[in-house]
């Protein structure tokens, strides 16, 4: 029975002592967890990050969502590195850093930046995806369904479009909206998995089926800012990632979006799901985030 978490989104708790934080160890951490969130039309940070000592660290900071202990001492002769779930807390990551001196500590943290990153995004994210699935809509899950999905849009979105090839879910507050695209077409062969081609039937699609306050405005992908492209795997599945911006044919809106495309041999169709975030008052990292975990959720149903 572990208490829920407590901290805010996107934040992580460093035990260190003051005077390694000070020195390069603390500002590799700091460098690492605070290079920008990919995407943004703002710079943002990775995460935000608390510093303590290891003496303050009582059990109010136990509570903490993410945590990364830094343990220096003789007796660890083998630098390493532990990850540990729900030790104080639930959902709660803590990350065990041990190394015998700075320079170990330091080598230590140069060769697992990789993999500690992708450990504490990858959790924040499969805490969000934990949240929607116990909040899914019954209806829009019966619409998603229909591409051969599984997807976890939580409850408070509504849907604005809905036809065979193309369904559109969104959330809307005062200054701010976040949408929801699901599309799909026959699978022609490996090219359909090209950036080209997918950013092409991105803006075919988009311009097809979105519409702006203006007589003849839609979404297309911003030519601004080049998109950023990744290649993933899933279950076994091939999966490309493109982050970039979106912004209002004949309009002044704009924002990052997100969208996987994968390739479902069984029905012989490829099927994206697209995601994005307005919000131009303030900052979009924690939106996004939101984003990342619905769009992260899509299972092919076998």
């Amino acid at each position: 029975m572990l208490p829920n978490i407590t901290g805010s989104a996107g934040e992580v708790l460093i035990v260190m002592d003051t005077t390694r934080w000070k020195e390069k160890p603390g500002l590799l951490l700091k460098e690492m967890l605070e290079q920008e969130f990919p995407a943004l039309p703002q710079p943002e940070p990775l995460f935000d990050i608390i510093n303590i000592a290891p003496g303050a660290f009582d059990e109010i900071f136990k509570r903490h969502r993410s945590i990364i202990i830094v343990d220096i001492g003789s007796e660890n002769t083998i630098p390493e590195i532990r990850y540990h779930e729900n030790i104080w807390s639930k959902p709660q990551l803590v990350i065990r850093i041990m190394a015998a001196n700075s320079e170990s500590l330091v080598n230590l943290l140069t060769t697992s930046e990789e993999q500690i990153l992708l450990n504490l995004q990858s959790y924040d994210r499969k805490r969000l995806i934990n949240i929607f699935k116990s909040s899914i809509d019954p209806g829009i899950t019966s619409i998603v369904n229909k591409f051969h999905i599984n997807l976890a849009i939580p409850r408070g979105y509504r849907t604005d479009v809905n036809t065979d090839e193309f369904a559109m879910f969104s959330i809307e507050s005062p200054g701010t909206s976040q949408s929801v695209f699901i599309y799909r077409s026959p699978f022609t062969g490996d090219d359909d998995l090209s950036s080209e081609r997918i950013i092409n039937r991105r803006n075919e699609m988009l311009k097809k089926y979105t519409r702006g306050s203006q007589i003849g405005s839609y979404i297309i992908t911003s030519p601004a800012f080049p998109p950023v492209i990744y290649d993933l795997k899933k279950n076994g599945k091939q999966i490309v990632e493109i982050r970039g911006w979106w912004e209002l044919n004949r309009g002044f809106m704009g924002g990052p979006f997100l969208s996987h495309t994968i390739v479902d041999g069984k029905h012989n169709q490829t099927v994206t799901v697209d995601a994005y975030v307005y919000n131009p008052q303030d900052k979009k990292r924690n939106l996004m985030r939101h984003m990342e975990a619905i769009v992260y959720s899509t299972e092919l149903i076998e």
